[in-house]
């Protein structure tokens, strides 16, 4: 009887057994933990294919254990923990490619500013350039104050400052001349000694330069020439008045005041010439992209003055005779002027001293030197064709613009040559 109730009992026991449920897999409970986190989250918002997915294994796990196979829900839901994670990564990478997206959009946009600003600050930059320029040219055209007198001493002072202005003078109606009647190739260059200097003495050529259309003012190339051969004929009469007071035995009171008048209705004949050829839509800062080729060779040094650009060279001769550095030196400078056709070229000879009638022809070959090394060389295959060329044109301006002391130990330096890109509008 025992025994019976014992079978009975553990047949009951195997039956019970056989209906208890399967027990869950663990990977089951960290897939929950899995899709509960933040990381989750941010796979749904970025990645929600790769997610997807990772759901999709979950729901085939929870089957499989729903059907029993409890090996089949551990591998499904082992897959979908690694989905979640390989979900998660993609998720990182869409992030950092959004974030790397933004980040150069801002960067384009904070170029565009800063190329923004940077145009503007050029532009106020030319524009405070030219009222510098205007306020200087107006201030040199105001009527002179008469000198009074002075002792012999102040009057030699004055003397080479007259000697000063005048070529000063002569230069400004050179490069005027340039602007309104260019010279034609192979002229003698202008010697300003004592004698009258033939800079401007040729009247120009009427109506050569008219009036772009649309500039300020009008001003016709006639109107120019005649004011030009005006300022000439107060250089040659300023000439004739310099010689006789360096040449009297008696004090004669230096031209200073004429001197100075010369100066200034020189530069007054550039700056029309140079406000004739500005078109009125076009911003000042006509020399710029000029100064910024000049500048960028980095061995230039270029300055700024009433012609226009300015560039010094010295050492270019051995003697009388062009070096060959010197003459690289000049081939390197050609190309500049041959991109900037627009400006024509002055070659101002200076000399470390006064000299003789005799010695002008010298330092003239040297002049002519300079401008045939400036020139461009034709080319082989067509001899008769050559890149544009500005108009180039030689001075000799003698020892009257000293840059150290005449009689210092570096009065050497005294000697250069400068090459005047001359400014075609205003500034």
């Amino acid at each position: 009887m025992i025994a019976r109730r014992l079978g009975g009992l553990a047949a009951a026991a195997v039956l019970l057994g056989a209906c208890a449920p399967i027990p869950r897999p663990a990977v089951l409970d960290d897939l929950d933990h899995v899709r509960a986190g933040a990381a989750a989250a941010e796979s749904k918002r970025h990645a929600p294919g790769a997610f997807a997915r990772a759901e999709k294994l979950r729901s085939e796990a929870l089957a499989a254990l729903d059907r029993g196979d409890r090996p089949g829900a551990q591998i499904l839901g082992e897959q979908a923990v690694a989905a979640h994670a390989h979900a998660h990564a993609l998720s990182r990478v869409a992030r950092a490619e959004t974030a790397e997206a933004e980040a150069k959009a801002q960067r384009g946009a904070g170029e565009a500013s800063l190329a923004g600003l940077e145009a503007e600050q050029a532009r106020v930059a030319a524009e405070v350039d030219a009222l510098d320029m205007r306020i200087k040219v107006a201030r040199d055209a105001q009527p002179v104050v008469p000198s009074g007198k002075a002792d012999a001493d102040r009057e030699k002072a004055r003397l080479a400052a007259a000697r000063s202005l005048a070529l000063q003078a002569r230069l400004l109606c050179g490069a005027a001349r340039l602007l309104i009647a260019p010279a034609p190739t192979g002229t003698a260059p202008a010697t300003t000694g004592t004698a009258p200097a033939t800079t401007g003495t040729a009247p120009a050529a009427t109506g050569t330069a008219p009036a772009t259309t649309g500039t300020a003012p009008a001003t016709t190339g006639t109107e120019l020439g005649a004011r030009l051969d005006e300022a000439t004929a107060a250089i040659k009469k300023l000439d004739g008045d310099l010689a006789e007071a360096s040449g009297s035995a008696r004090p004669i009171p230096a031209p200073i005041d004429q001197a100075s008048r010369a100066r200034a209705g020189c530069l007054a004949v550039l700056t029309a010439a140079r406000r004739a050829a500005t078109p009125v839509t076009r911003a000042p800062g006509a020399g710029d992209a000029l100064l910024a080729d000049l500048s960028a060779a980095g061995t230039w040094s270029p300055a700024r003055d009433d012609r226009g650009i300015v560039i010094t060279l010295r050492g270019l001769f051995a003697g009388n005779i062009l070096t060959k550095a010197g003459e690289a030196r000049l081939r390197d400078l050609a190309l500049v002027a041959a991109a900037h056709p627009s400006f024509p070229v002055a070659v101002v000879v200076h000399t470390d001293r006064d000299i003789s009638a005799r010695e002008e022809p010298a330092w003239a070959a040297r002049a002519d030197a300079v401008v045939r090394a400036l020139r461009p060389t034709q080319s082989a295959s067509d001899p008769g064709t050559s890149p544009p060329s500005p108009p180039i044109e030689p001075f000799l301006a003698g020892s009257a613009a000293p840059v150290v002391d005449p009689a210092g130990s570096e009065r050497a330096r005294n000697a250069r040559v400068e090459v005047v890109f001359v400014t075609p509008e205003t500034l």
